[in-house]
């Protein structure tokens, strides 16, 4: 082998070994498998908040959360509710968890936040019906939480 190669892996070793642990993601599903066989009431008229207020208790020890510092954006009406954006900001936040009403599965993800780093996500989510979508983060050993309802049309009509 020759030298640069072998320096080359070494440190690249090193590198590996000396950052922090923070860096590495966590897997719900292995560590919190019960949370993510928490459903909604399918059958209800209304969007229902039950199946999301167990899966926020599994997931943070508390389902008691209150309004401000997160931030959810989400839009109105969804056309295509295979493909819905929604974003997030929680400035402090250790854990963030997302959660609807829309599907069976009434957790969508959890993230950990690194100490250094950004609550600030934009993902997209999957609604098969008009939900509510939920946002709950942990900030200074508290819970705060944003909700928005999302209408989801049939066939893309817009209304």
């Amino acid at each position: 082998m020759e030298r640069r190669k072998f320096l080359g892996l070494g440190v690249g070793a090193l590198a590996l070994l000396a950052m922090p642990k923070a860096i590495f993601a966590e897997n719900y599903r292995v560590k919190l498998p019960d949370v993510w066989k928490v459903k909604n009431d399918e059958k209800a008229k209304e969007p229902s908040l039950e199946g999301t207020n167990e899966a926020i208790k599994m997931v943070f020890g508390s389902n008691k959360t209150e309004e401000g510092k997160v931030k959810l954006k989400a839009p109105d009406i969804a056309e295509n509710g295979a493909v819905v954006p929604i974003s997030f900001k929680a400035e402090g936040a250790k854990k963030i968890a997302v959660f609807q009403t829309a599907n069976p599965e009434a957790t969508v993800a959890i993230f950990d936040v690194p100490e250094i780093g950004i609550p600030d996500y934009s993902i997209r989510i999957k609604l098969q019906q008009t939900g509510i979508v939920t946002v709950v983060a942990e900030i200074d050993g508290k819970l705060y939480s944003a909700n928005k309802l999302v209408k989801v049309t049939i066939g893309g009509c817009g209304g």
